[in-house]
């Protein structure tokens, strides 16, 4: 092991900060301890000795800046091809801990960030939450060239949506909605896709011969199929759609490969018109994704088991799946009458006489 001396602190004349200095095997090493409070100081003089006696210290020319595992974390996004766009979120920590070495990104630091975040900023605990797993990820990453890797408190997030759709709610959207969203929508409610899936579909992947609608790219980058052989109803929401862009191509002379566009081109965005839709029909707050968490109920109200209701919604794990699984009263109802149907008619026991 190499031999550390215990080492000062000081300040340079005409500067606030403190820095340290201290011997490793004979050589003097100096550096800033970016703060002007001597017990911060003191503190990181002691753990910089300590990572030095353990064979961790790394010099000047070797450490990480913040810029640096920004550049490194974008690099691995574009690496893993992660759809999420991380930019957001690096610009909130770079605000934060832009001017930072690796090193200096320390617990206590990161908890200062989170409670600014939180109370200063007002932003709720999911943005936090989200924020600090970009940076749990970037440290990481960077570990090679990091003395240690700071732990990263999350905060606890509890923002599960309970919202579904009933029949009767869809109905009344529709009423409200542009024609070209209407049969996107009904689509949606019926398998449970993500909005992002539905706006890539091409006519392409729709096979009526088959009858089944090919998911090519998904989230989890896995192919899906949707049959609709036994799906009347969809099977006329698509032929719905494939009428009206085909009276669409012929009054513009061209062809539409997308099965839901806009003026001819895939769909981005349906943020506006569907706000409008719903307010309109009385269901303020709701979501597109809420549909799929209305398919997820559905499959399970019809019977149809867990392993089978995964393939069809493209959930990966048990675990997310549950989470878009919410029992509602009557799914419980059903529950209780299935026991009582097992149990069959009780008879109340013969009440033991008295004196």
């Amino acid at each position: 092991m190499p031999s550390v001396s215990k080492g000062t602190i000081y300040r340079q004349k005409g500067t606030q900060n403190w820095s340290i200095k201290f011997y490793v095997d004979g050589e003097l090493e100096r550096e800033t301890a970016a703060t002007a409070n001597r017990e911060e100081a003191e503190a990181y003089l002691r753990r910089r000795v300590d990572e030095a006696s353990r064979g961790r210290y790394t010099d000047l020319r070797h450490r990480i800046t913040f810029e640096e595992m920004r550049c490194m974390l974008l690099d691995n996004y574009k690496f893993k091809r992660n759809r999420t766009d991380p930019r957001h979120h690096l610009k909130r920590l770079g605000e934060f801990f832009g001017s930072m070495r690796g090193e200096f990104i320390t617990e206590e630091r990161i908890a200062e960030y989170s409670r600014k975040r939180l109370h200063d900023d007002q932003v709720q605990p999911a943005t936090v939450r989200r924020e600090l797993a970009v940076l749990k990820r970037m440290l990481r990453l960077a570990s090679p060239r990091l003395p240690r890797v700071p732990l990263v408190d999350l905060p606890r997030v509890d923002n599960a949506r309970q919202g579904f759709f009933e029949e009767k709610d869809l109905q009344a959207l529709i009423q409200h909605l542009p024609r070209h969203a209407r049969n996107l929508v009904e689509f949606l409610y019926l398998t449970g896709w993500r909005s992002g899936e539905a706006f890539r579909l091409q006519w392409s992947d729709v096979d009526w011969e088959r009858q089944t609608v090919l998911l090519r790219d998904s989230k989890n980058r896995e192919p899906r199929i949707f049959p609709f052989r036994h799906h009347p109803r969809l099977e006329e929401v698509l032929r719905r759609q494939r009428d009206e862009v085909s009276t669409w191509e012929r009054r513009h002379s061209q062809l539409c490969p997308t099965v839901f566009p806009w003026k001819g081109r895939p769909m981005r965005k349906l943020r506006r018109s569907w706000s409008r839709a719903c307010q309109a029909a009385g269901l303020s707050g709701r979501l597109l994704h809420d549909f799929r968490r209305t398919a997820v109920r559905n499959l399970i109200r019809a019977g149809v088991q867990q392993a089978i209701a995964m393939k069809i919604t493209g959930h990966k794990t048990g675990s997310i799946f549950r989470r878009y699984l919410i029992v509602d009263e009557e799914l419980l109802a059903q529950a209780t009458g299935a026991v009582a149907e097992l149990l069959g008619p009780g008879r109340r026991s013969k009440e033991p006489e008295h004196d």
